[in-house]
């Protein structure tokens, strides 16, 4: 019946409840039935056995049962999974399900981790904050000294730095072998450069680098003709140093390479090393030589078959090297042969002998020499 007209509206079985009156088109009034239904009131609240607590006891009581802490989610289901399984009162799962751990947890590691279970860090991905704690220590620090701060193991270090691309050698410039291998200086006149604070270097956990574009101090080298791996790298340092210039900024901010005296004592330094002179033969790395003269000193050395590393002139006055017959001015190469005594400390022995004294060849070293080493 309206509440306006008092006209009535058909309504009943079968028919819909109208909202206007057919009459005087009044707006009937909402059912208190309406107004006071729970649309959640219909759906049943289940309540979650499985909460945080009883997962972090599920897995301790699984520790304590098999000694296992399972990391991968499908090696959690196959221990603890239970197909068919009816469940009932008196029949719940002693152990959290897979979904019930990763309610709570991200990872079954955290999970461990909340139970008081150390499970470490093996197969932990790496994470953003570590990769740069890498690129910033490698070379500065040694591999332990990595993993104990990241609370890895060294392999997982080296592993990491091989997946990222760190060089240790590479990584702060070049380091003083590179240069030496390059360059074909000795490391020792390298060194004389470095004590008499004429050039600048940055020393790391294992090996001391330096700025291509510093080496210009250095006058053995052939700046003229450099080589071209060097000439590159010096370029490159040179237009970096260019752009800060132009930008009206110093280049020496925030450098990590400074010139520092080692040795501070009032004797006089040596002169420079003087013109070098002609090769008596043309030698360069990586060539097989033949020691077809005796050398003083070392008369093993004779008849030998070995690979050139290094090729310089050498001013030694002290005649302290037993492969120098004189102390006059002269080339020297640093050859490696196969090792021929067990006592020695691998399967290669180094050995520094004058240019005069040695042949180009191409034959390769005799097997038995090549076995002598057990």
């Amino acid at each position: 019946m309206c509440p306006g007209c008092g006209g009535r509206n058909r309504s009943g079985t079968g028919a819909a409840r109208r909202e206007r009156c057919a009459s005087c088109d009044t707006e009937f009034p909402a059912s208190p039935l309406e107004t006071e239904r729970n649309p959640l009131s219909s759906k049943r609240t289940v309540r979650t056995w499985w909460t945080r607590a009883r997962v972090v006891a599920g897995l301790r009581r699984f520790y304590q049962d098999h000694g296992l802490t399972p990391l991968s989610t499908d090696e959690w289901h196959r221990l603890t999974g239970r197909h068919g399984h009816s469940g009932g009162p008196g029949m719940r799962r002693p152990y959290p399900s897979l979904y019930g751990v990763l309610r709570y947890f991200e990872t079954f590691r955290q999970a461990w981790a909340a139970a008081g279970i150390d499970v470490g860090r093996r197969q932990e991905s790496w994470s953003e904050l570590e990769d740069w704690y890498l690129r910033e220590g490698a070379g500065l620090l040694s591999r332990v000294e990595l993993a104990r701060d990241l609370q890895r193991t060294p392999d997982a270090v080296h592993r990491r730095l091989y997946d990222l691309g760190l060089h240790t050698y590479q990584r702060w410039g070049w380091a003083l072998h590179r240069v030496e291998r390059v360059a074909q200086i000795p490391r020792h006149r390298l060194q004389k450069y470095i004590e008499r604070g004429d050039l600048p270097f940055f020393r790391g956990s294992k090996c001391v680098y330096v700025d291509p574009a510093d080496l210009l101090v250095i006058q053995e080298i052939d700046w003229d003709n450099p080589p071209a791996e060097l000439e590159e790298a010096a370029r490159w340092a040179w237009r970096g140093r260019l752009v800060n210039v132009l930008a009206g900024h110093d280049w020496r901010d925030g450098r990590r390479f400074h010139a520092q005296p080692v040795v501070r004592t009032n004797r006089r330094w040596g002169p420079r090393l003087v013109r070098a002179g002609p090769k008596p033969i043309e030698l360069v790395a990586g060539e097989l030589v033949e020691v077809i003269a005796p050398v003083p000193g070392r008369p093993y050395c004779l008849g030998r078959v070995g690979r050139v590393h290094l090729v310089f002139w050498s001013v030694n006055r002290q005649v302290r090297n037993t492969a120098r017959s004189t102390a006059e001015p002269q080339w020297m190469a640093r050859i490696e042969f196969a090792s021929l005594h067990a006592r020695s400390r691998g399967p290669r022995v180094t050995y520094t002998l004058p240019l005069t004294c040695l042949r180009k060849t191409t034959n390769p070293p005799p097997k038995e020499e090549l076995n002598a080493h057990p």
